[in-house]
C-alpha cells in the first residue's frame, strides 16, 4: 500500500506494484535467456518456467475443458477473441455479433469500428442504476439476433467494482448457446471465489493487476471452441493461439505473484476495511458524497464515490499534494475533464458523471484507520 517515496497508493484497479515474490526473484538476477521453442538445455529451462506456470494456473481455476495462451495483457487478449470469433464466422459465412455493455472497459466498447468493419452487428446495451443487468433481458435479446453471437460478461467493473454473478453468464449461455467471454482482469485479490465455470467458453486475466509484471496476461479458451483464427501469426507458439516468442519472465511473474496474493488475501479483512472508511465517510460527509453501487454487491477493494459541488481535477490535486495517489473515473488520457461513460450508463447525470473519485484498495491493506485519517483530513477541506 505505500511505495517506497512513503506515498499511499489508492490505485490498484489501475495497476498494483510488483509483489514482493517477484521483486525478490528479479533482484536474484538468474534467470534463464534461451528461446522456450529451442530444444537445446537453455531452452528447455525457459520452457520449463513457462511450463510450471501454465501447470499452476490450470491447478488454481481448475478449468478442465480450457487451454491457456499468454499474451501481452487483456486489452491484446481481449482484442483476439473477439476478432478470432469475428473471422471465424465470416469463414463460416455467417452472421456475427458482439454482445456487450455501455459500463464495459474500454477495450471491448471500442471493438465496434472493427467488428462492423469486418461485417458483424455491435451491440452496446444499458445497465441499470445499480450497475447490474437483468440475464432475461439479455436472452431475449441475443434470440432476436440472426447468427453467431459472442456475449461479454464483465466479472468486476473497474470502476465501480460491482460484481455480475458467473451464474448470470452460465444461464445466458444455457438459453442461447452463445459463445461468451468473461473480462475477469478485476477478480483477484478483490473477491471471496476464483473459482471459474467450464461452461463458460474463455476468460481473460492481466498480470500487473496483482501484482505480476506489466505486459503480460492470459486468457483461457474452451477446448473444441470456434476460435482456431488467432490475431497474432508466426511461428506457431502456443498451439498457434498466440504466436511469438513468450515473455518467460513476464509469464513466471504470473505465477509468483499470484501464490503470493492467494496466500495472503483475506476478503473478509479486506471487505470490513473498506466497510469502515465508507462508514466513516457516510457519516462525515452524509449530504456531500454518493457511494456508487452502494447496495449492490461489490468487491472486497473499491469505493467510488461522486463529490457534490467540488471540481474532480481539485480533488485529486489536493490528494496527490498530501502523498495519497488515487484516480477519477473520468479522466482521459488529454488531462480534461469527460463525464465518467461507466457512470452515464447506470442513469447518472453529465454533472455527477464529471465528479467521480475512485479509491482501490491494496489486498494486503492492514492499515485502514491511518488511511482513513489521511483520507478525511484532505476532505475535510472542501466538504466541512
Amino acid at each position: 500500500m505505500k511505495l517506497t517515496n512513503n506515498r499511499l497508493y489508492l490505485d490498484y484497479n489501475a495497476t498494483a506494484p510488483l509483489d514482493e515474490a517477484v521483486f525478490k526473484w528479479l533482484t536474484e538476477g538468474v534467470f534463464p535467456f534461451g528461446n522456450p521453442s529451442s530444444i537445446h538445455n537453455s531452452g528447455k529451462l525457459s520452457k520449463k518456467l513457462i511450463n510450471s506456470t501454465r501447470d499452476y494456473l490450470f491447478k488454481v481455476f481448475k478449468l478442465h475443458e480450457h487451454q491457456l495462451f499468454f499474451h501481452s495483457g487483456a486489452t491484446e487478449g481481449i482484442n483476439d477473441i473477439i476478432k478470432g470469433f469475428c473471422l471465424k464466422s465470416m469463414s463460416l459465412k455467417e452472421n456475427f455479433h458482439v454482445v456487450a455493455f455501455k459500463s464495459d472497459h474500454s477495450c471491448i466498447v471500442n471493438q465496434r469500428d472493427h467488428v462492423e468493419l469486418l461485417g458483424g452487428g455491435f451491440h452496446l446495451l444499458d445497465v441499470d442504476e445499480s450497475g447490474l443487468y437483468q440475464e432475461d433481458e439479455v436472452i431475449a435479446f441475443i434470440n432476436s439476433l440472426d447468427g453467431r453471437v459472442l456475449f461479454n460478461h464483465t466479472y468486476i467493473n473497474n470502476e465501480t467494482g460491482v460484481v455480475w454473478d458467473l451464474l448470470k453468464a452460465q444461464k445466458i449461455k444455457e438459453a442461447t448457446n452463445c459463445f461468451i467471454h468473461v473480462d475477469a482482469v478485476q477478480l483477484i485479490g478483490k473477491w471471496k471465489d476464483i473459482k471459474l465455470e467450464d461452461s463458460i467458453d474463455s476468460y481473460t486475466f492481466s498480470a500487473h493487476k496483482f501484482g505480476g509484471m506489466k505486459g503480460v496476461g492470459f486468457s483461457f479458451i474452451s477446448t473444441g471452441n470456434d476460435f482456431n483464427c488467432s490475431l497474432i501469426r508466426g511461428g506457431g507458439q502456443q498451439e498457434s493461439l498466440r504466436s511469438g516468442t513468450e515473455n518467460v519472465f513476464g509469464i513466471y511473474s504470473i505465477k509468483l505473484a499470484l501464490e503470493s496474493i492467494l496466500e495472503s488475501f483475506n476478503f473478509e479483512k479486506s471487505l470490513k476495511n473498506k466497510e469502515h472508511l465508507e462508514t466513516t465517510l457516510l457519516k462525515r460527509y452524509a449530504d456531500k458524497i454518493t457511494i456508487v453501487g452502494e447496495n449492490s454487491p461489490r468487491n472486497a477493494n473499491t469505493t467510488y464515490l461522486i463529490v457534490k459541488d467540488v471540481k474532480t481535477d481539485i480533488l485529486i490535486t489536493a490528494f496527490d499534494m498530501a502523498g495519497i495517489d488515487l484516480s477519477s473515473g473520468s479522466a482521459c488520457s488529454s488531462g480534461a475533464i469527460k463525464p465518467s461513460r461507466v457512470l452515464m450508463s447506470m442513469g447518472f447525470s453529465e454533472d455527477e458523471a464529471k465528479n467521480s473519485i475512485r479509491m482501490s484498495f491494496s489486498p494486503k491493506l492492514d492499515c485502514m484507520k491511518e488511511a482513513t485519517d489521511k483520507i478525511t483530513k484532505v476532505f475535510d477541506r472542501f466538504l466541512l
